[in-house]
């Protein structure tokens, strides 16, 4: 009896959808939904023309490195920017609660 496929987890989805995002401005042909019918749908193909669209594939795998490694870059940049966002606004959290709590310290 085979082993049941477990469900795709919240990163493999998101993964996912990264992918089919990137992928559908560089070659539309190699969506997710779309890699299992290619064959069929290539199935008279002349060796010629396979050679071609594999190239054209090893083109657009190419460039969809290139487009992840921008995305990416943008995603730590945002990540980075937010987290010194959030930092700042607890320090001066802080800072405002210590100076409170300082003025009643001293009777203000």
């Amino acid at each position: 009896m085979p082993t049941p496929t477990p469900p795709p987890s919240a990163n493999q989805l998101v993964a996912e959808q990264i992918y089919d995002l990137l992928m559908a401005e560089i070659e539309p042909e190699l969506l997710l939904a779309n890699i299992p019918v290619l064959d069929a749908k290539y199935a008279a193909e002349t060796p010629e023309e396979h050679t071609v669209r594999m190239a054209r594939y090893a083109e657009a795998y190419r460039k969809f490195d290139v487009a992840l490694k921008a995305f990416k870059d943008d995603v730590n940049v945002r990540v980075k920017t937010a987290k010194r966002t959030s930092l700042k606004a607890e320090e001066a959290k802080a800072k405002k609660e210590d100076e409170e709590e300082l003025k009643k310290m001293i009777g203000k």
